[in-house]
């Protein structure tokens, strides 16, 4: 990452890897084998996209305390629909 901020959980980030298309949230980080990946929760998409932190730039901001999901939690019903 050179002299860029390092990346936390809760910060507020836009991709690199894609072209600066997509900001998100950073729900967790892990460091494994000198890689730091880091989760991005994608803003308006219910998808988290594991990435190694230079694939994201920090846009300064942050998200304090739960972070909320951006998925449903779909249930089985029993019966037809």
């Amino acid at each position: 990452m050179g002299d860029k901020t390092r990346i936390r959980k809760g910060d507020r980030v836009r991709d690199v890897k894609w072209g600066g298309k997509f900001t998100g949230t950073v729900v967790r980080v892990q460091t494994s084998a000198s890689r730091r990946w880091v989760y991005v929760q994608w803003d308006n998409i219910a998808v988290e996209d594991q990435l190694l932190d230079y694939e994201v730039e920090a846009l300064g901001t942050r998200v304090e305390g739960k972070i909320p999901p951006v998925f449903l939690t779909v249930t089985k019903t029993e019966g037809p629909a």
